[in-house]
């Protein structure tokens, strides 16, 4: 039997397992389908300076303040420091900045203000500089995972948790896990386990957010509207790519539509005008676990523990915050075990690719290689994505044949693709399918 039992595969429940193996506990994950699957791995990859929720949630600003600090530290090898600016183009968000400017310096977010002729866009008043940054939520997954992995914990992966019990768990072939305590980090699903075992709930609301990927890059930097968070307000540099996000509505579908992709377009050109020229490959859309209830723009992006008969419930926080929380998980599971051990996530997370990766290309415009060092716990999942095979301007087109995804990236694909061509693009859009499956030998 292990101490803990940790549900979810996301970077919460990553970053928890590695947490509690540094301290010496036994630790089973189960993750249902692969690593960062869900809302981590399907947002935008910012690792927040905290300037953009300064104004209306102090705490959770200055929490990510900190915590950015400590990833570049200890994940730098998943971080590109691009830097971040917000951007006044209204007159309306300058007078924002004069917000915005001492609530960053009220929680000990560092901030400049510079020159808008220093902006990439010609067109804004008023510029405020930022240590926001881009990081990998796949490659920080993975590394929270393997170093869990290397000090001894158990990763059960293609498993559903279907119920939790007193000290175990069913999973959706019947079998049962046993362990101390049950840790449930599982997003915006914890709710309905929970209900679904008869035990407390959290208040969590599902809150769908939809992002546009560019063909190549517009910005080197990332570049934030400069008023309160809304919709098409935020640019991130992604690899070779950039993403345009993000909405806001209360849902648990991950379809984007036509409608987000015009807003998004249409709101991202203010920020900067080259938007609206740039070829936009697909869209694609995840669901932030938000706590409490209402519009998802007003709620706190704030976390919660809950502890009820030796089972411990996470939800809400943030990519940029996800290892404090899982600190303060850790310390709750260390006291409920009676057990002795501080925290010691502050040190590096080992380096997950290949001292020399292979000189095979897998894909040009991403130069993606199989980079990434064997892990054992990843037998049986497709690590292509890990690679970022279709993830560039060909979206599989010349390397999908280098993933044993098939008709499910496919279907994925197409799912983004849809909403974001035009009626005249759909005969394009028929002979990239048949070009997909001429390479997949199915016609």
């Amino acid at each position: 039997m292990k101490n803990v039992i940790v549900i979810g595969g996301g970077i919460t429940g990553a970053g928890i397992a590695r947490d509690l193996t540094l301290r010496g506990m036994s630790v089973t994950l189960i993750e249902k389908h692969s690593p960062a699957a869900s809302a981590t791995g399907r947002c935008h990859g910012l690792l927040h300076s905290g300037a953009r929720y300064a104004v209306k949630d102090a705490g959770s600003a200055r929490e990510c303040a900190e915590e950015n600090l400590v990833l570049k530290d200890i994940a730098s090898e998943c971080i590109e420091d691009t830097g971040g600016l917000f951007l006044a183009i209204t007159e309306d968000d300058a007078a924002y900045g004069d917000v915005l400017i001492p609530s960053c310096k009220i929680s000990g977010i560092p901030v400049e203000e510079i020159s808008p002729s220093d902006s990439p866009n010609s067109a804004a008043i008023r510029c405020i500089r930022t240590n926001d940054a881009r990081i990998d939520p796949f490659l920080l997954t993975l590394a929270n995972m393997y170093d869990a992995y290397k000090n001894g914990a158990e990763i059960i992966i293609g498993k559903s948790v279907i119920n939790i019990d007193e000290s175990s768990v069913i999973l959706d072939d019947g079998s049962r896990i046993t362990g101390e305590i049950v840790v449930n980090a599982t997003g915006h699903e914890c709710e309905r386990l929970l209900r679904s075992s008869g035990r407390k709930t959290l208040p969590v609301q599902p809150n769908k957010g939809t992002l546009l990927v560019t063909e190549r890059r517009v910005s080197d930097i990332i570049l934030n509207r400069m008023r309160p968070p809304t919709n098409g307000d935020i640019i991130v540099p992604c690899h070779t790519t950039s993403l345009i996000g993000t909405t806001s509505s209360n849902s648990i579908s991950t379809v984007p539509t036509r409608d987000e992709f015009k807003e998004l377009i249409r709101e991202a050109s203010m920020l900067l005008p080259s938007v609206k020229y740039a070829r936009v490959i697909r869209a694609f859309s995840g669901i932030r676990p938000l706590l409490g209830s209402g519009d998802g723009r007003s709620l706190s992006r704030d976390y919660q523990i809950l502890e009820d008969g030796g089972s411990i419930t996470v939800a809400g926080g943030k990519l940029t915050t996800y290892r404090l929380v899982a600190e303060k998980v850790s310390d709750l599971a260390m006291r409920l075990l009676g057990a002795s051990g501080k925290c010691s996530t502050k040190t590096p997370l080992p380096d997950v690719f290949k001292k020399d990766p292979p000189t095979k290309i897998i894909c040009n415009c991403e130069s993606a290689v199989d980079r990434l060092i064997p892990m054992d716990f990843l037998n049986g999942v497709d690590i292509s994505k890990y690679n970022r095979v279709g993830f560039g301007a060909c979206q599989g087109m010349r390397c999908l044949h280098n993933s044993p995804a098939g008709i499910s990236f496919l279907q994925e694909r197409w799912k983004g693709v849809k909403p974001v061509i035009s009626e005249g693009q759909f005969q394009q859009a028929y002979l990239s399918w048949a070009s997909y499956m001429s390479r997949l030998g199915r016609i």
